[in-house]
């Protein structure tokens, strides 16, 4: 695997919705080995406290740049989010494995949760530019606090939304819209690629199994090295009806196949 290790700087950190911002960077190698569903670890300020490397999604692509969207959840984001152009990072990445989009020719039907949407985007992208019928299932809070909506629908994916206050789009979860959907797909064959909190992932994958449809899950498991020496990220993976065995989600993931995860425990 390509992994590459670098110095590099801010060129544009911008406040998106509430709470939630879009860094860009150049990192040349990394923009051009980088995959849909990989991440990158990031030292956000060498000598200021924060030992540990945070993990962030690759959102987006663009010749030697590469994108990161963020939430703010701590210490570590809040000092990212007031940083700004020409500011030092130091980049890790590529890093896990990738969404497999030869399942099917299908539909692709993403499920994006809060931020989760942002480890959806490039795999849009890259759907899109295979000219594969995407839709893209988005939630959120509020309206405050939706995600990708424009660049989703830039590159021809169609958006459909749920908030839980009903301030836009439905009101209710996203998992309801996707059972809507797929109540009305059953002869398209389509695929679902899914990214969120852990619960609307269980929900997700319960739903896809009801309806038999092939289901991929990025998971957002919390990363310590990001390089699978710690365990701090594992995750519960049915190897047979009677065992499990815990898998490393920044090596073995981020993306599982649902039916593979013992949601119960």
């Amino acid at each position: 695997m390509n992994r590459f290790d670098i110095h590099t700087t801010i060129l544009s950190n911008e406040n998106v919705a509430e709470d939630h911002y879009l860094l860009r960077c150049e990192c040349p190698e990394i923009a051009k080995h980088a995959q849909p569903g990989q991440f990158i670890h990031v030292l956000i300020s060498d000598g200021a406290g924060l030992l540990l490397r945070r993990p962030f999604t690759v959102y987006s692509v663009d010749k030697h740049e590469i994108t990161m969207l963020y939430q703010i959840i701590g210490e570590g984001t809040l000092r990212l989010s007031k940083m700004g152009k020409g500011c030092p990072l130091h980049v890790l990445g590529p890093l896990g494995n990738t969404f497999d989009i030869k399942q099917s020719s299908g539909p692709a039907i993403l499920v994006g949760g809060g931020a989760g949407i942002a480890s959806l985007m490039l795999l849009a992208a890259t759907l899109r530019n295979e000219n594969r019928e995407t839709h893209a299932l988005v939630g959120a809070q509020h309206r405050r606090r939706l995600l990708s909506i424009d660049d989703l629908t830039a590159i021809g994916v169609l958006v459909h939304i749920a908030t839980d206050d009903g301030s836009i789009g439905h009101h209710g979860f996203v998992t309801d819209i996707l059972s809507d959907f797929l109540s009305n797909s059953l002869n398209e064959n389509p695929t679902i690629y899914a990214c969120g909190p852990h619960g609307m992932l269980a929900a997700v994958s319960k739903i896809s199994t009801d309806y038999n449809i092939p289901t991929q899950v990025a998971m957002e498991n919390r990363m310590g090295c990001a390089l699978g020496v710690c365990l701090g990220c594992v995750c519960p993976i049915r190897v047979n009806e009677n065992q499990i065995e815990y898998q490393r989600v920044c090596t073995e993931g981020p993306v599982f196949n649902a039916t593979d995860i013992a949601w119960e425990i």
